[in-house]
């Protein structure tokens, strides 16, 4: 029988306002009594709203929000005509009228945030988070006045950090002098290559992080503690994590300026003065820090180095600097190391990673895309779990059995038992000493491959996990394996100058204040941080999204005046379609794991080839040894240290961020002029 009365629709599986992956949610009595209602009195809420709006085309408020909300979806003109002939929404016309009154909205909200306090406490700039954005105002019918044009551009939003954490503050270290004091006092600092040894409580912390990944895999794949997990190291102790609420963030309107070179950052800054609202010297008389790529800090260092010696304020951008992007660091050194492990896939016999992805099921062209840094994240991880699999059956002798169908069944003291023996055999700095052999050099690989990848996986799950300190960590192992391989030049300056930024050069506060601040959780939700700029990167994906699908053919001073500044209100408009039928919004986790079917594939490979060495004649089998770039990279350090530090001296941050006068007679008593730090004989 059809169902003619509705019952049941609240059990639309189907329903397009639900995701692939949600879950259909059963509801109790209640709920489903509640729902029915909800549902009554929307209907008759837009029924009385469209009697009122076809009487009154001023009593508009629901078409309007539906008229934006369509806009969002991507609705063709054509359909919302339609939509606005019966009385749901208002015409396309009004849509992008209420969009430029947001917009005109959201640029006071800009100059509202870089309002300078009162003299005596002059609030804390917020950070400033950029990237660049290319657009192409196409044209299809070309004339000589008319040409298809594209447009280099820069986008980015302001971050209020965490007033909590302001507040734990002395104010005193987030003002502009004492980080210029700051500067000074580390000008002249030595840089030595035990700054970036692991000491001993992170050396342990790292064990743990080893032995944390092993068990994951172990109880993912392989067998289920009889007694429970409560002694199995599933996860590494926490150092530093973050409080996990909504942040407080400001979308910058699009700029038609490219920070892809020195002149275009100049622009850029151009127009983030201008945007906010204050003069020139009000905007470089106090700190401001900005986060974007590596592209970014380099040509700001550019633009900054072109202009010393400057002693005026506004010019001489003494009053900014630039911290590295955690998302295109991870993506970045993430890609270097796979080119290192990839191997030549042109042998047959060769056992680099991409061998190990071919058996995974994922063909070894599609690897290095640039385009698509996330699944690159998720090959990583897939090769270093297969891998950590492997060793575990090794270890309990099971390698050449089918891989099991069906988890063990172990006491959590055997499952320890086995972690223990993975990390000593395979994953300790002991083994990978023992197993480097000039003759068969394939275990040594493998081992090396292993540590490197985990420190991949272990930066992606710690931001996650919102554990700054354990990001630190990573970027401490990471700026003397930079100076180790090739491919990260500019890495191997740029982020021990970060690191050492972070960790000892500014002021306490300052720093406490800028780690806090790196990583935020866009819902508010613990273990869903990610880094500003993949936040950044995910708005650039919604305003194209929104930007391409409205039916409007391409402008650009529409992109700039309307969607640029409206991104969050088009965002939380398409996220309240499940709330206004009754339904709770699912956030959507995917989680990496690897099939059955991939997972006995790769193990008939890893059996076939003896990556372990097992066998003395697989291992005799001749192969190109893969460099220890960890080990490389303190060599090199201590190799330049006994040249004179010329190298290393390059690591300081004041060598681009301290601020030089142009003579010591220089008149530098001018109220108006911001003091540099050299005017204290004793910097």
């Amino acid at each position: 029988n059809d169902n003619l009365d509705g019952e049941g629709d609240d059990k639309d599986d189907n329903d397009s306002l639900r995701g692939p992956f949600d879950e259909p949610i059963e509801l109790d009595e209640n709920a489903k009594a509640a729902a029915k209602i909800q549902r009554a009195h929307v209907i008759a809420k837009t029924i009385c709203s469209m009697l009122t709006y076809t009487s009154n085309r001023r009593k508009n408020a629901m078409q309007l929000e539906n008229a934006i909300t369509f806009v969002a979806c991507g609705i063709s003109d054509r359909v919302n005509k339609y939509l606005n002939f019966i009385g749901l929404s208002s015409c396309r016309q009004t849509a992008h009228s209420a969009l430029r009154t947001l917009g005109s909205a959201a640029e006071q909200s800009i100059k509202n945030r870089m309002k300078i306090g009162p003299a005596a406490s002059p609030n804390f700039c917020p950070l400033i988070c950029i990237d660049n954005l290319d657009f192409q105002e196409t044209v299809h019918v070309k004339s000589v006045e008319k040409q298809s044009t594209m447009f280099h551009g820069t986008w980015g939003y302001l971050h209020r950090p965490n007033p909590r954490i302001l507040a734990s503050v002395d104010p005193k270290d987030l003002t502009l002098e004492a980080y210029r004091t700051a500067i000074a006092k580390s000008a002249d600092e030595v840089i030595s290559p035990g700054m970036f040894v692991l000491n001993k409580d992170e050396s342990l912390h790292y064990r743990s992080v080893l032995k944390s990944q092993v068990a994951s895999v172990f109880l993912t794949y392989i067998a289920e503690a009889q007694d429970g997990t409560t002694t199995i190291p599933l996860k590494p102790p926490a150092i530093e994590v973050l409080d996990a609420k909504k942040p407080d963030i400001t979308m910058l309107k699009l700029m038609v300026a490219s920070d892809n070179s020195s002149e275009g950052v100049s622009e850029v800054f151009e127009g983030l003065a201008r945007q906010s609202g204050l003069t020139a010297a009000k905007f470089a008389s106090r700190l401001m820090i900005l986060e974007g790529d590596l592209g970014t800090c380099l040509n700001f260092s550019s633009l900054k180095a072109q202009r010393k010696p400057n002693n005026r304020p506004e010019e001489s951008l003494a009053n900014t600097f630039t911290l590295l992007g955690g998302a295109h660091t991870l993506w970045n050194v993430a890609q270097a190391l796979i080119s290192l492990h990839f191997g030549d896939s042109s042998d047959s016999k060769d056992l680099g990673c991409w061998h190990f992805l071919e058996a995974l099921g994922v063909k070894s062209n599609q690897v290095l895309n640039k385009k698509d840094f996330s699944l690159m994240l998720v090959q990583v991880q897939k090769v270093h779990e297969a891998t950590i699999a492997y060793l575990i059956l090794l270890i309990m002798g099971k390698q050449t059995d089918s891989f099991p169908k069906e988890k063990l069944s172990m006491k959590a003291q055997e499952i320890n038992a086995v972690i223990d023996s993975v990390y000593n055999n395979y994953l300790s700095p002991q083994a990978l000493s023992k197993s480097k052999n000039l003759k068969a050099p394939g275990l040594a690989n493998m081992l090396l491959r292993l540590r490197d990848f985990s420190t991949i996986v272990k930066c992606n799950r710690a931001m996650k996990a919102g554990d700054i300190g354990r990001v630190l960590n990573i970027w401490k192992r990471w700026a003397v394996m930079a100076v180790g391989i090739q491919g990260l030049t500019n890495y191997a300056i740029d982020l021990p100058r970060m690191y050492l930024l972070l960790t000892k050069v500014l002021p306490p506060g300052l720093r406490l204040v800028l780690k806090h601040s790196l990583l935020i959780s866009p819902t508010g939700r613990p273990n869903h941080f990610v880094a500003k700029d993949f936040y950044l990167e995910n708005q650039n994906f919604f305003l194209k999204y929104f930007y391409n699908n409205t039916g409007m053919g391409t402008k650009i001073d529409r992109l700039k005046d309307e969607y640029s500044l409206a991104i969050p209100v088009l965002r939380e408009l398409l996220d309240s379609l499940n709330e206004q039928c009754g339904r709770a919004h699912i956030y959507q986790t995917h989680k990496n794991t690897i099939s059955m079917p991939s997972m006995v594939s790769f193990m008939k490979m890893v059996n076939q080839y003896d990556i372990c060495g097992v066998s003395l004649k697989t291992n005799r089998k001749k192969k190109k040894e893969v460099v220890d770039i960890y080990s490389n990279g303190f060599k090199v350090m201590q190799s330049d240290v006994k040249k004179g530090s010329a190298k290393m001296n390059r690591l300081r941050p004041a060598t681009t961020l301290h601020q030089e006068t142009i003579d010591d007679t220089e008149e530098l008593g001018n109220e108006d002029q911001v003091q540099d730090e050299d005017d204290d004989p004793a910097a």
